[in-house]
């Protein structure tokens, strides 16, 4: 790794726990470069702005999942056990980039410049296309859009709980809700 790349990693992990810590508005670009040990100009010649910093160190070190792959491989499963599994996934993805989700409902709500929950996007889109199978299959009935969203929002709306209530909320362990929400989504769709 080369002296630039170095810096510029060192940077970003500085970034991450500031922000994770403080939130964006109130971690400076001036806090960060001191922890980094570097002068602010060399901060912004690597990243431009703040915003910038944010963005490269959310595609950086948000942990992704391959949806893709993974629902590939359920597509042959009993449609139960995969959207099951397909909901561990996602709280599983969901844990891996807490610190990142966390910063993300800090930023205030005209904050549009920020793509939030850009890989939730994503994950939408890869089980829109995996439910046209099924629907196309006659395993299951419904919009595959509104499935898809229906899901998602299911486990990050108990996720979100979680994480706000610093899992006080409820004693029973969420994943035993995710895999309820996933369990009565199967049963609302299965073709019967």
């Amino acid at each position: 790794m080369s002296k630039k790349e170095e810096t510029r990693e060192k940077i970003m992990n500085i970034a991450l726990k500031l922000f994770s810590e403080q939130g964006y508005y109130s971690t400076t670009t001036k806090e960060i470069a001191k922890q980094a040990n570097i002068n602010e100009i060399t901060l912004f010649r690597h990243f431009g702005t703040k915003e910038n910093l944010f963005q490269d160190t959310t595609d950086v070190y948000v942990h992704n999942i391959d949806i893709k792959s993974e629902i590939n491989r359920l597509i042959k499963q009993d449609f139960e056990e995969s959207i099951v599994e397909i909901a561990r996934d996602y709280l599983e993805f969901c844990f891996k980039n807490k610190q990142i989700y966390k910063i993300q409902m800090r930023l205030k709500d005209d904050e549009s410049s920020f793509v939030r929950l850009k890989l939730s996007r994503e994950f939408v889109s890869e089980l829109e296309l995996y439910f046209d199978h099924l629907i196309a299959d006659k395993i299951i009935c419904g919009d595959s859009h509104m499935m898809a969203v229906s899901l998602i929002d299911s486990i990050l709306g108990a996720f979100t709980i979680y994480v706000l209530t610093d899992n006080t909320f409820t004693s029973i362990p969420i994943e035993d809700l995710v895999e309820e929400h996933a369990l009565q989504f199967a049963n609302y769709y299965k073709v019967k």
